[in-house]
């Protein structure tokens, strides 16, 4: 049994993930697959983070307005 898992990208990350995942023949959704796969094998997120300068998401105000517009609480 599988359920549907649904998160909000940007569209242009989206066109970007999917150009990749086509370039390596397979598709953004098997990559989700994998990665949660991955997730709980390691009980780790299976790639390195880190706090690089120049990251969108360090930008504090960048980042807060990012999730505001992906916010989609009031419509669920």
């Amino acid at each position: 049994m599988t359920d549907i898992f649904r998160v909000r990208v940007e569209r242009k990350l989206i066109r970007q993930a999917n150009k990749v995942a086509e370039e390596i023949g397979t598709t953004p959704g098997e990559i989700v697959r994998m990665l949660f796969t991955q997730l709980v094998r390691q009980k780790a997120i299976p790639f390195n983070l880190s706090a690089r300068k120049n990251d969108d998401l360090q930008d504090t105000e960048r980042r807060n307005r990012i999730l505001r517009e992906l916010d989609d609480s009031e419509g669920w």
